[in-house]
């Protein structure tokens, strides 16, 4: 099937805007969007199709990059935003075309204007074109695996030069259609994602985590498997990295849990629990106040 091909695209019970970002599960569920820097000197692995990489993936999935650069959080903060774009006006009928204009895109993303943020928006969406995976799913019934999708994520963009209304074109890949089905999505608040943009583990952490109803407490090797960090060897300087990313995240969604725990009955697990925000703490003259009264 081509990637441009016509897709069912489902339906989405919620009322997409600019501050919502749209996550299929298996990509937040696995380290297809890996959580290391490629910044500056760093180089970014390329994957060929003689050698499909198998990525970290939670027990349901199985999940292998066949082919192109590996992706990073900003790779994925785009890749959600152009969903959230897709489904502005409900499901997308056919072929996911999304028009829109640089500086459009910048202020959304919560990016900065000029030459080299430019660049970067330009060499990601080449990115999401050139990386391929194939993605399969436990099946319920045989708890077998099934083929979902062999895709890349974002089939074509065009840059339109001579358009009053917009600069870009991006078709989404018809194949991560097949990612979304069954309610198998989450939506992130776009303010939370921008807080956390500076630190890619944090962003991972954060997607993983929202993409669960019930959370089981988790060891950390485990995470580092899923948000792609196998390369830091060192132990503890992977719970170094970790405590700090789980404070941020923690700080910016308020859960009333978001630790690695030294006590309890979880002893050495990250856990986390979501729920109400927890409340701010009096200060010392509220509370003589509400002791007065």
């Amino acid at each position: 099937m081509s990637e441009t091909t016509t897709s069912a695209w489902p339906e989405i019970k919620l009322r997409v805007t600019a501050d919502t970002r749209i996550a299929p599960h298996i990509l937040v569920r696995s380290a297809v969007f890996s959580t290391l820097d490629f910044a500056g000197a760093a180089q970014r692995p390329t994957i060929t199709g003689a050698e499909p990489l198998q990525l970290g993936a939670m027990s349901q999935y199985h999940v292998e990059q066949l082919d192109g650069p590996r992706l990073s959080q900003g790779d994925a903060d785009l890749m959600f935003w152009l969903l959230s774009r897709a489904y502005r006006n409900g499901a997308p009928k056919g072929i996911a075309t999304v028009f829109f204009k640089r500086a459009e895109a910048l202020i959304e993303l919560g990016r900065s204007r000029g030459g080299k943020t430019d660049a970067l928006l330009d060499d990601s969406l080449q990115r999401l074109c050139s990386a391929e995976f194939r993605f399969e799913v436990r099946d319920k019934a045989t708890k077998e695996m099934r083929a979902l999708a062999r895709t890349r994520l974002v089939a074509k963009f065009d840059r339109v030069a001579d358009n009053a209304e917009y600069e870009y074109r991006v078709t989404i890949a018809g194949g991560v259609a097949a990612l979304m089905k069954n309610g198998a999505w989450v939506a992130l608040p776009a303010k939370i994602c921008r807080k956390l943009a500076r630190d890619p583990l944090a962003q991972g952490l954060h997607a993983h985590f929202a993409s669960h109803k019930l959370l089981h407490d988790t060891w950390p090797d485990t995470l580092k498997d899923l948000m792609g960090r196998k390369s830091t060897k060192q132990g503890s300087k992977w719970l170094r990295v970790l405590e700090a990313a789980l404070a941020k995240v923690s700080a910016a969604t308020a859960w009333p849990q978001c630790e690695l725990a030294k006590t309890g009955p979880s002893p050495g697990k990250v856990v986390v629990r979501k729920g109400a925000p927890r409340r701010k703490k009096a200060s010392s003259e509220e509370t003589f106040k509400q002791a007065a009264e």
